[in-house]
C-alpha cells in the first residue's frame, strides 16, 4: 500500500471538471488506495506498450523510497483519477506536487509525475490510452488553475492518438521532456524474427556467437525468477552495471544504482514482482561466472528490457548483445506478442529497427506574476545547468534522456 503524506488536506476527493465525458477526482492521501489497485491494475493491463513505471506496484514502492521532506524539497501526492460516464476508471496520473526549498514564504511548486530519481524511472507520466491525453491534460490544468496546488507543472508522457496533433496551447514543449520507447513485433519462431533483420544486424548476430565459439567458449543462458534468487541476481547487475559505467568507452553510460536508495527500491519492486511471477533476470554465463546481464518485466504478452551490465573484459565479443537476444528468443518461445527495448535513442536500439512511440514533455505555468517569476528563474538554472553537462560531455548520443536528471 502507498503510504501518502496525509494531514495536507481535510478532504481525501478533490473534483473538477476537466471534459465534458470525464470527471478527475484527486486522492492526496492514502484514502480509499486499497480499492484502488485492482482498477489500476487493470487499467493497465488494457493499454500497449506496458510499462513497469504507471503500475501501481511501482508508483507505491517509488513513493516509499523516494518521497522527500527535507530543507531542499518537499513532496506532496497528487494521484488523478479519470472516469467516464459510467464510473469506468480510464485514466491515471500520478503526480507530486514538489515544493522547494521545504520550508520557507519564497519556495516554489512544481507539479510532476512520479520518477524524480536518478533516471531509475525510465518513463514517468499518465496511464491512459492516447485518445484520454487531451483531456488528462485539461483535467489537471483545471487543479492547476483552480487549486491552488501549484506554480507550474512539468508534463512528460504525453502520447498523443496522431503523430500530427500537437500539445494545447499552453503547454510549452520541451525537447529533453520528450522521450521515445522501442517495440519489437515478434514472430512465431526466431527464424521468422531473424530473417527480417537488416544485413547488419543479422552480421551483428552471428559475430556474437561466433567469437565465442571460435575460442571454444560455450556461453550459457539463465534466467533468475525466484524471489530467493533476486537479491544476488540484483548484486551482480548492480557490479555488472557500474563496471561498464566506469569503463574507458566512446559512449559514457551512468551508474544509476549508484546511490543506497536506488539499489533498495530496486530490490523490494523485483522481490515483489518474482512473487508475482513477472520478474525475469537474464544472465549471460561463461564457466561459472555471470559476464552480462538485464532486468526483463513480464507483463502479459510482453516483456520490457530494463537496465542492464556486463563485464567490460567480455566486451569485445558482444556479450550485451548476446543477452539481448537470448532475451528475444526466450520471448518467442513463450508466445510473447512484443519486445520493449526500453526508452533513449541509442544505435544498439536502432539497429533492431523497433517500431517507435514518442511521447511528448513540456511546461506550463500558473497565471500570474509571481508563478511566471519563479518558473524563469528556476528555467534559466536549469538550462546553465544543461548546457554544463552538453560542455562537459564528449560523446553521450543517451543525453536526451540524461538531460531530465536535472528536472527532478
Amino acid at each position: 500500500m502507498m503510504k501518502l503524506e496525509a494531514g495536507i488536506a481535510n478532504a481525501a476527493h478533490l473534483c473538477a471538471e476537466g471534459d465534458p465525458t470525464l470527471s478527475v477526482e484527486t486522492i492526496i492521501d492514502d484514502s480509499g488506495l486499497n480499492d484502488l489497485i485492482a482498477q489500476w491494475d487493470s487499467l493497465h493491463e488494457r493499454i500497449s506498450p506496458r510499462l513497469p513505471f504507471t503500475t501501481h506496484l511501482w508508483a507505491s514502492t517509488w513513493w516509499q523510497h523516494y518521497k522527500r521532506n527535507n530543507v531542499k524539497a518537499k513532496d506532496f501526492p497528487r494521484l488523478f483519477l479519470l472516469r467516464n460516464d459510467s464510473g469506468e476508471l480510464v485514466a491515471v496520473a500520478p503526480m507530486i506536487v514538489t515544493q522547494r526549498p521545504g520550508y520557507g514564504p519564497l519556495s516554489a511548486k512544481e507539479l510532476q509525475f512520479f520518477g524524480a530519481d536518478s533516471n531509475v524511472t525510465e518513463f514517468r507520466g499518465p496511464l491512459c490510452l492516447p485518445e484520454h491525453t487531451p483531456a488528462v491534460v485539461r483535467s489537471i490544468s483545471v487543479f492547476l488553475d483552480n487549486a491552488n496546488g501549484a506554480d507550474w507543472v512539468q508534463w512528460r508522457g504525453l502520447r498523443l492518438q496522431q503523430a500530427a496533433t500537437t500539445l494545447p496551447a499552453r503547454i510549452r514543449q520541451t525537447p529533453y521532456l520528450n522521450t521515445t520507447v522501442h517495440i519489437l513485433h515478434l514472430a512465431p519462431t526466431w527464424e521468422q524474427f531473424r530473417a527480417n533483420l537488416s544485413r547488419n544486424m543479422k552480421q551483428a548476430i552471428r559475430k556474437c556467437y561466433n567469437s565465442l565459439a571460435s575460442e571454444k567458449i560455450t556461453p550459457q543462458l539463465r534466467i533468475i525468477d525466484k524471489p530467493e534468487d533476486v537479491p544476488a541476481a540484483l548484486d551482480r547487475l548492480f557490479a555488472l552495471h557500474a563496471a561498464r559505467a566506469n569503463a574507458a568507452a566512446s559512449i559514457k553510460h551512468n551508474n544509476v544504482f549508484a546511490s543506497p536508495v536506488s539499489r533498495s527500491f530496486m530490490l523490494q519492486y523485483c522481490t515483489e514482482l518474482a512473487r508475482r511471477g513477472a520478474l525475469r533476470i537474464f544472465q549471460l554465463v561463461i564457466n561459472d561466472e555471470v559476464v552480462a546481464t538485464r532486468i526483463g518485466f513480464r507483463f502479459g504478452d510482453e516483456l520490457y528490457l530494463y537496465y542492464s551490465g556486463y563485464d567490460p573484459r567480455w566486451g569485445r565479443y558482444s556479450v550485451m548483445t548476446t543477452v539481448v537476444v537470448e532475451a528475444v528468443k526466450w520471448a518467442i518461445d513463450n508466445k510473447l506478442r512484443i519486445v520493449n527495448l526500453s526508452t533513449g535513442t541509442d544505435i544498439s536500439k536502432a539497429r533492431w529497427d523497433p517500431h517507435v512511440i514518442s511521447y511528448a514533455g513540456g511546461f506550463s505555468v500558473r497565471k500570474g506574476y509571481r508563478s511566471r517569476a519563479l518558473f524563469d528563474m528556476v528555467s534559466r538554472y536549469r538550462e546553465r545547468s544543461l548546457r554544463a553537462i552538453i560542455t562537459a560531455t564528449l560523446v553521450a548520443p543517451q543525453l536526451q534522456d540524461k538531460l531530465g536528471l536535472l528536472v527532478v
